[in-house]
């Protein structure tokens, strides 16, 4: 189980006046590589497989032979570099008990979604990842011979309380992601030129303590999920 080898997350303390949104310090993980230290210049992330955590808590529908769930260092890094472009405003997109979709135009992020998009190619600029125009779904499910011959990313990312817990966020996640991953097609039938693709599905985790209305940190937990899809001849 996921929360027997995971520990709580120690999110670093930050003021509302200097808005400094810094990155939590990892502790120490059975088998990991975190830190246990309480320092906040502790923040390499740990060695634990987001992906395979997300295909875990995947229905067998979104399991599929040509999609790969592992894990993309460069995303991760791009996600952490990315979250130092957030403004205060983007405490109010945090709401208990769920994950909020992030998007380009929610409050306190237009910065870091565009740094994340132009840092992982990721073609849905929007971060939307449902079937209307600039989202996931519509690129890849409703109009999958859109630029079929190259290779094509898409990205989500969610927002959640630090109270809600990693474990509970990530499945919460993979409950949003499952009705796109269960309908990736396999190619771009009917469209010619034909094409075979395959997907790789990576999952990329970091936090932040976000300035709250009374000054004390808000706890956050950010998950990214990049989809890449990769054709070849038919």
């Amino acid at each position: 189980m996921f929360c027997e080898k995971i520990a709580s997350l120690a999110l670093c303390a930050v003021t509302a006046a200097s808005c400094c949104l810094c990155p939590w310090p990892w502790p120490s993980w059975p088998g990991g590589s975190g830190s246990s230290s309480s320092s906040s210049s502790s923040s390499s992330a740990p060695d634990i497989d987001y992906s395979a955590i997300l295909e875990g808590d995947l229905p067998d529908g979104a399991k599929k032979d040509f999609i790969t769930f592992e894990d993309n260092s460069a995303d991760e890094s791009a996600l952490q570099n990315a979250l130092g472009s957030l403004s205060a405003q983007a405490t109010g997109s945090v709401q208990e008990g769920q994950v909020t979709p992030i998007y380009n135009t929610s409050p306190g992020y237009g910065q870091t979604v565009e740094d994340f998009v132009k840092a992982c190619g990721i073609k849905n600029t929007t971060l939307k990842r449902g079937n209307s125009p600039d989202g996931m779904y519509y690129y890849f499910v409703n109009n999958p011979s859109l630029d079929a011959a190259q290779q094509t990313r898409c990205a989500v990312l969610y927002a959640a309380p630090g109270s809600l817990g990693l474990e509970e966020a990530l499945q919460k996640v993979a409950d949003q992601m499952d009705p796109v991953l269960e309908k990736l097609p396999a190619t771009n039938a009917p469209g010619t030129p034909a094409y075979n693709y395959r997907y790789v599905v990576s999952t990329s985790a970091a936090g932040r303590s976000l300035p709250g209305p009374d000054g004390a940190g808000v706890p956050v937990y950010y998950i990214a999920v990049t989809v890449t899809r990769i054709p070849t001849p038919a």
